[in-house]
């Protein structure tokens, strides 16, 4: 087996939304090195997405086509047909709060937002017909989030808003394609919008994404063992 050169890992902001002109997730992003190196490991390579999603349910039509391997989606200069493979991915939020929030779970049902555009979501999307038709009412990332070494809190209540849908929509596009749940979500301190705060913001995402990858590390170390 050929070794693997980098793990990739996307990262997606969220564009400004009713009274908010900016969201902090913007420069948190930004601000994010695209490689993170690992003394004696393989490095990380980290791909920033150019499009903030918006406070509109149209946008989130893109998440599940971020999964299907084609680089064309992350990149509009490459060949047609040229693959990629995401490692992991961590989608960004803010939260109304001066905490970092990690998510654990995503629910199918319940939601009560209107986007920006007038549209609200839907709030029952497992029935026949529904968007996500026969899908479990909640769904999980793969990951064990409770020791990261940053200040953060756990959470299971992402807020039923576009960040939970979000969420969910990424789950379910791995779920439907029977891969390993490998996404999460940060909700950034809504409330610490400072430079210094942006900062703190951006290395508490790079700690949850050099665990997330050292998190697969292992697991497919143990998977090598157990065919050994």
């Amino acid at each position: 087996m050929a070794r693997k050169k980098e793990y990739k890992v996307v990262v997606t902001g969220a564009a400004p939304f009713k009274e908010y002109e900016r969201n902090p997730t913007q420069d948190v992003k930004d601000m994010l090195p695209t490689r993170i190196e690992r003394n004696h490991r393989i490095p990380i390579t980290i791909i920033k997405f150019p499009k903030d999603f918006r406070n509109v349910i149209t946008d989130m039509d893109i998440i599940p086509k971020m999964w299907n391997g084609q680089k064309r989606v992350y990149d509009e200069d490459c060949e047609e047909g040229d693959k990629i493979y995401i490692d992991a991915m961590l989608h960004l939020g803010m939260n109304f709060d001066e905490y970092w929030q990690i998510e654990r779970v995503a629910r199918r049902d319940g939601y009560d937002w209107v986007g920006d555009d007038g549209v609200p979501l839907p709030k029952h999307n497992g029935g026949k017909g529904g968007r996500w038709e026969g899908l479990p009412e909640v769904l999980k990332p793969m990951f064990d989030i409770e020791h990261i070494d940053v200040p953060f809190k756990s959470s299971t209540d992402a807020g039923l808003l576009y960040c939970e849908f979000i969420f969910y929509t990424s789950l379910a596009a791995l779920y439907t394609r029977d891969e390993d749940s490998r996404v999460t979500f940060l909700h950034h301190a809504g409330k610490k919008i400072e430079p210094k705060d942006i900062k703190v913001g951006a290395q508490v995402a790079e700690a949850v994404i050099c665990s997330l990858i050292d998190q697969i590390e292992k697991n497919s170390t143990c998977q090598l063992r157990s065919l050994a």
